[in-house]
C-alpha cells in the first residue's frame, strides 16, 4: 500500500460513513455483475467496456416506485489539487457503461430468428438505474461542476463537511508517514476502511485498528474529527437534486429535533447574514409548541455554488434571496441514519410560506 492509496482509501472510508449515517446499505457482490477480488478489499462492477472499481457502492434508504432501484456508485479522488472536468466526464462515461451492460451472446442472437423461441433473449437478472457521483478531498473547478450539475451527477467535497485544517492533514499521509506504522497495522488498517461491515469498530480482529486510530495524529485524528462532525450534521436534498450538510449549532439540536418528529406542522425558516452569505441557517419551526421558552433546532449549511450563482448574478439581493428560498428550498427531505423500525428513512421540511410572504410585504 502506497501513501496515495491510503489517502484514497480513507477517502472512500469517510464518504461510506457519511451515506451510512444517513441510511444507505452497502451493496453486496452476486459474484458475477459485481464481484469482489480476493484478499484485497476490491469490488469491480461490470460495463460494456470493462469491469471497473467501484470505490463506494450503496443503496439509498428508499426506492422509488414503478423505476428501477437505484443504486449510488462513488468514485473517490484524493488529489491534493481542485478536482477539473475531466474527472467528471468520466463519471458521466462510466454511468453510461454501467448502465448500458447487458450480456448477448451468439446463442440468443441465433434464437432472435426464430419466432416461436421459447426463452427471452436476455440474461435472467434484477437490473439497476445506476447512479455515479464524484467525492474528492478538495473541492471542484467552476467548469467541473457546471458540466456536473448540467448532467445530474452529484459531488461530495470534505471541505464542505470539515475544517480546513483537518483536510490539509490529508497531506500528511506521505511515505515517511506510512514507514512509521508496523506492515501488520497497516495491512490491518488497510483492511479495516475497506470492509463493507456495519460493526466494524465492534469486531475484535480490529481492536488494534481501533487504539491506532484513538492514538494517531494524522489518519486516527481524521476520522476522530470526521465521528464529532457527522454526529452533529444531517444530509438533505433540496428540489435541485442537490445535497446540503447541515451542521447542528446547538449541541443538543439532534435531541431537540427528534422531540419535534412525532409531531405535524414542522416547517422552516431560512436566514442568512450579509458578512457571510453562502452560509445559510436553518430554523426548524413547530407551530404545534408554542410555549415561548422552547428552543428551535438550528443547523447552518453551505449554499450549493449554482445557487449562490445565481445570487451573486443579482449583487445579493434581498428579494432574488427570497425568490431563491421559495424555488430551492420549498420543500427539503432530510436523512436520518437513526431511524427506528417502523420510521421513515427520512423526514420532509417545507418552508413557511406566511413568513417569506410577510418578508415580502415588509
Amino acid at each position: 500500500m502506497t501513501s496515495g492509496q491510503l489517502k484514497g482509501t480513507l477517502l472512500e472510508y469517510l464518504v461510506r460513513r457519511l451515506l451510512s449515517h444517513c441510511g444507505f446499505t452497502s451493496v453486496r457482490p452476486d459474484g458475477h455483475y459485481i464481484f469482489a477480488q480476493a484478499g484485497a478489499g476490491l469490488f469491480f462492477i461490470n460495463g460494456k467496456g470493462a469491469a471497473h472499481d467501484a470505490d463506494v457502492l450503496m443503496e439509498p434508504p428508499i426506492q422509488m416506485p414503478f423505476s428501477y432501484p437505484a443504486r449510488l456508485l462513488f468514485e473517490c479522488k484524493a488529489y491534493d489539487t481542485t478536482v477539473g472536468l475531466g474527472v467528471i466526464r468520466n463519471a458521466l462515461g462510466l454511468r453510461y457503461d454501467i448502465n448500458d451492460f447487458e450480456i448477448i451472446t451468439e446463442e440468443s442472437i441465433q434464437q432472435r430468428q426464430n419466432n416461436r423461441r421459447a426463452n427471452y433473449a436476455i440474461s435472467n437478472r434484477k437490473r439497476y438505474n445506476y447512479q455515479v457521483g464524484v467525492a474528492s478531498v478538495e473541492k471542484f473547478s467552476k467548469a467541473a461542476f457546471e458540466f456536473a450539475a448540467n448532467n445530474k451527477i452529484p459531488l461530495i467535497s470534505l471541505r464542505w463537511l470539515l475544517s480546513d485544517r483537518t483536510c490539509d492533514m490529508f497531506s500528511n499521509i506521505d511515505e515517511e508517514y506510512l514507514s512509521s506504522i508496523p506492515k501488520r497495522l497497516r495491512d490491518l488498517l488497510y483492511e479495516f476502511l475497506k470492509d463493507k461491515g456495519k460493526n466494524t469498530w465492534n469486531d475484535e480482529k480490529y481492536l488494534d485498528v481501533i487504539r491506532f486510530i484513538e492514538a494517531d495524529a494524522v489518519v486516527g485524528e481524521i476520522i476522530r474529527l470526521f465521528n464529532i462532525s457527522i454526529k452533529r450534521s444531517y444530509v438533505g436534498l433540496i428540489e435541485t437534486g442537490d445535497l446540503i450538510f447541515l451542521f447542528a449549532n446547538q449541541t443538543d439540536s439532534f435531541e431537540l429535533l427528534n422531540e419535534r418528529l412525532s409531531f405535524r406542522g414542522l416547517k422552516a425558516q431560512i436566514h442568512y447574514t450579509r458578512d457571510n452569505p453562502n452560509v445559510w441557517e436553518l430554523e426548524l419551526i413547530d407551530f404545534n409548541r408554542t410555549t415561548s421558552n422552547d428552543r428551535n433546532p438550528q443547523f447552518k449549511f453551505y449554499v450549493p455554488d449554482g445557487i449562490m450563482r445565481q445570487w451573486r448574478d443579482f449583487n445579493l439581493d434581498k428579494d432574488v434571496a427570497l425568490d431563491l428560498k421559495a424555488e430551492f428550498f420549498s420543500r427539503i427531505f432530510i436523512f436520518r441514519g437513526d431511524r427506528g423500525p417502523n420510521e421513515l428513512p427520512f423526514f420532509v421540511v417545507n418552508i413557511d410560506s406566511q413568513w417569506l410572504n410577510n418578508l415580502r410585504e415588509q
